[in-house]
């Protein structure tokens, strides 16, 4: 009689796990089947966002844009320079790339960290106003600003579904093969692709530039970032390069006469918005 109640206690429990493993398998069969559709969804609404949106020329951020650009040209710098005096702007696209803003996050965090190891790091400010970005929050403790990077109609599509990649930039900078900013808009022109009479792009980009160093002169082999202490590597590397004005350039007596910024990591900065312009003869 004892066996017998045994027996059966054991087919009761074998039932009974028998009916949660259905369960199991009936619950995991639903979430695989949700997953597949949440996959498909993912899918068309990534394909479906628009990375670029087009703004309406009445909106008074084109005059805001215009009277930056103006103003990021020094005073001193007449010439080629005093042509950004005469910009009228054609068109503006405000970016939004939530990859690209996943991986400027996730590079910010990881600046602000290696910057806890760093003594003396220099504070940065950028020529440009601030009222260029008026929503942009930046990070003062790890040195982010906005500044200009100028370029072609051709690599603008490119930059902004994925970004800045320093593998693609030229090996002969003068500063070594990175990503070159400016907070000086008549140094972006000259390689906007505007002349007289045709339009040409910048991209107003939030920079991270961390721990800086200081170009003493050319640096055009220079592949990575520089150590912050060349006698002593355990101190690590600097986060971006600056060349400021009357660094000798490595052309006879010819010194730096703007001032630019070099990445080395792409992800340090995010294309917030495309700026396209037009240079005129008389103002």
């Amino acid at each position: 009689d004892r066996i017998v109640k045994e027996r059966n206690k054991l087919i009761e429990n074998v039932v009974k796990l028998e009916k949660e493993k259905r369960i199991l398998e009936s619950s995991q069969a639903d979430h695989v089947a949700q997953m597949m559709l949440q996959e498909a969804w993912r899918t068309s609404r990534q394909l479906q966002t628009k990375i670029c949106t087009e703004l309406n020329h009445q909106d008074a951020i084109f005059l805001s844009i215009r009277q930056t650009l103006v103003e990021a040209c020094p005073k001193n710098h007449y010439g080629d320079c005093s042509r950004i005096r005469n910009v009228s702007i054609t068109g503006l696209q405000q970016i939004c790339n939530v990859r690209l803003w996943k991986d400027y996050e996730f590079r910010k965090e990881q600046v602000r960290k290696e910057l806890e190891g760093h003594e003396a790091v220099p504070i940065v400010a950028s020529n440009l106003s601030p009222g260029v970005c008026k929503w942009a929050h930046l990070d003062k403790d790890i040195n982010e600003i906005l500044l200009i990077h100028g370029t072609t109609q051709d690599k603008i599509d490119q930059i902004a579904s994925f970004g800045f990649d320093e593998r693609l930039a030229r090996e002969s900078g003068l500063y070594g093969q990175g990503v070159y900013f400016t907070d000086q808009s008549c140094k972006s022109l000259q390689y906007s692709g505007a002349n007289c009479g045709h339009t040409g792009c910048f991209i107003v980009a939030r920079v991270i530039l961390g721990h800086p160093s200081n170009a003493v002169g050319p640096l055009k082999s220079l592949r990575v970032e520089p150590l912050v202490d060349e006698t002593n590597p355990c101190k690590g590397r600097c986060h971006s390069v600056i060349a400021h004005p009357g660094v000798p350039n490595g052309n006879g007596m010819q010194k730096q006469v703007h001032r630019e910024y070099v990445l080395f990591n792409g992800a340090q900065a995010y294309p917030e918005m495309i700026v396209n312009f037009k240079i005129s003869q008389t103002q």
